[in-house]
């Protein structure tokens, strides 16, 4: 995680408060990665994930528009720092 963490940042140079939401969000993408399936019914398809463990149900997160091959020179510090969320 550590190596795909500094791979995405480089050498950016990110407030604590940047810093602290990127983290954050990446905690949450990795906590919502399936483990197992929780039902057998493929119409409604339910996954077991580390965040049933945190919080007793899943994480649940919009998805944002994709900032993945936009410079990141046109981008706020808010939308850079979704990017490297995406990236990662």
């Amino acid at each position: 995680m550590k190596l795909h963490l500094r791979r995405v940042v480089g050498n950016a140079k990110l407030t604590v408060e940047e810093l602290y939401t990127l983290l954050c969000q990446v905690e949450a993408v990795l906590n919502s990665r399936p483990m197992c399936p929780l039902s057998n019914n493929p119409g409604k398809p339910q996954v077991l994930t580390p965040g049933h463990f945190f919080i007793g149900t899943s994480l649940l997160a919009l998805p944002d528009h994709n900032l993945v091959d936009l410079a990141s020179n046109r981008l706020s510090r808010w939308l850079h720092v979704q990017q490297m969320v995406q990236r990662l």
